[in-house]
């Protein structure tokens, strides 16, 4: 049996994550922030020619110790550059943001559990 899709009620789900994601890193709401991703979140990037990973809990302390760009003035960069529902418990989303002086693009894989999407992965890469 195949699970029906909402590709609608997904979509403006994710969506909603992705506010969650964009609004908590620009204004600083780590509560926000955090909301965005599941707990078992892992990032990655390549430094120096090497991928590097960093867990949930150590990026949101890192996070938490950073101010807000929005305290500085800077305008908030909220891109979703692409956006696609694989399935009813899978997605990705390629975006666009700013944590000045830096911008980057990330890949974002969400995944539905419990009825909520969240991200479980990102890749990201400074675009300067």
């Amino acid at each position: 049996m195949t699970k029906a899709i909402d590709a609608a009620a997904d979509e403006a789900a994710i969506r909603a994550v992705l506010t969650d994601y964009f609004d908590g890193l620009y204004y600083g709401r780590m509560d926000q922030f955090a909301r965005a991703f599941h707990p078992e979140a892992r990032l990655f990037t390549v430094t120096a020619g090497k991928v590097t990973t960093i867990d949930y809990e150590p990026y949101m302390e890192r996070c938490r110790g950073r101010a807000a760009p929005a305290d500085s003035g800077a305008a908030q960069l909220a891109e979703v550059l692409e956006l696609t529902v694989t399935s009813g418990d899978t997605a990705h989303a390629r975006v666009r943001d700013a944590f000045p002086p830096r911008t980057y693009v990330n890949d974002l894989c969400l995944a539905k559990a419990g009825g909520r999407w969240a991200i479980v992965s990102k890749v990201y890469h400074a675009e300067n």
